[in-house]
C-alpha cells in the first residue's frame, strides 16, 4: 500500500460521514437494515485497509456516544474493512455481478463475528429488527443461537451487499483521473484500461 497521502487523509472523515448518516437514515425511516457500513467498505476499497480500520473505529466510538452497545461490534466493522480491502486486490470491483458475491462474502463473515456477541452479550436481543425475527422464530421451537444466526444472515444479506453495490456505484461514478490518485488505484484501474 502506497503511503497514506492527503487525499487518503481526507477521504477517511467522508468515509466516517457516509457510516453515520447512513446509519441515521436507516433508524429515521426504521428500516430493517443498518446502512452504517458503506463508509468502510468504500474506503477500505479505493484506500486499503488501515484507513478502513480507522473509519470502522471512529464511526463505533461516535456511534457508541449515543448508543455504547454498539462498541462490541466494532470488530464487525474491522472485518469488513480488511474484506473489502482483500477483494478489491482480487478485482471484486470490477463488475456488478462480482460486487453482489463480494456483498455475500460479507454477510457471511459478519454474521460469524456478530452472532456470538448477539448471543454471549446481549442474549440474542439487541433492539432492532433483528431480534423481532429472531424472537418470532423462537417462538417457533428455535434455539437462541439458530434464531439470531438466520436473523442476522437475512438483514445482514441485504444490508451488506446493498452496502457494497453503493460502494461499487460510487467508484465506478470516480473519474479514472481521481481513481488513479488513490493507494488501491492499480487495483480498481485495470476495469477500464
Amino acid at each position: 500500500m502506497k503511503n497514506m497521502g492527503k487525499l487518503t487523509v481526507f477521504l477517511i472523515p467522508v468515509g466516517i460521514a457516509v457510516n453515520i448518516v447512513g446509519g441515521q437514515i436507516a433508524i429515521l425511516l426504521k428500516l430493517p437494515i443498518w446502512l452504517d457500513a458503506i463508509g468502510t467498505i468504500l474506503i477500505g476499497a479505493i484506500c486499503g485497509v488501515v484507513p478502513g480500520l480507522i473509519v470502522a473505529a471512529i464511526t463505533q466510538i461516535i456511534n457508541a456516544i449515543s448508543l455504547p452497545t454498539v462498541l462490541p461490534y466494532m470488530v464487525v466493522g474491522f472485518a469488513m474493512a480488511i474484506v473489502s480491502a482483500y477483494f478489491t486486490k482480487k478485482g471484486f470491483f470490477h463488475s456488478f455481478k462480482r460486487a453482489v458475491l463480494l456483498g455475500i462474502i460479507i454477510a457471511v463473515i459478519t454474521t460469524c463475528i456478530s452472532v456470538p456477541i448477539d448471543v454471549l452479550v446481549f442474549g440474542g436481543f439487541i433492539g432492532t429488527g433483528n431480534s423481532i425475527v429472531a424472537a418470532g422464530l423462537m417462538t417457533l421451537g428455535l434455539s437462541v443461537p439458530v434464531a439470531v444466526t438466520i436473523s442476522s444472515f437475512t438483514f445482514g444479506l441485504v444490508d451488506k451487499t446493498l452496502s457494497v453495490l453503493v460502494s461499487y456505484f460510487i467508484i465506478k461514478s470516480m473519474p479514472m483521473h481521481f481513481l488513479a490518485k488513490l493507494p488501491m488505484s492499480e487495483y480498481i484501474l485495470p476495469d477500464w484500461k
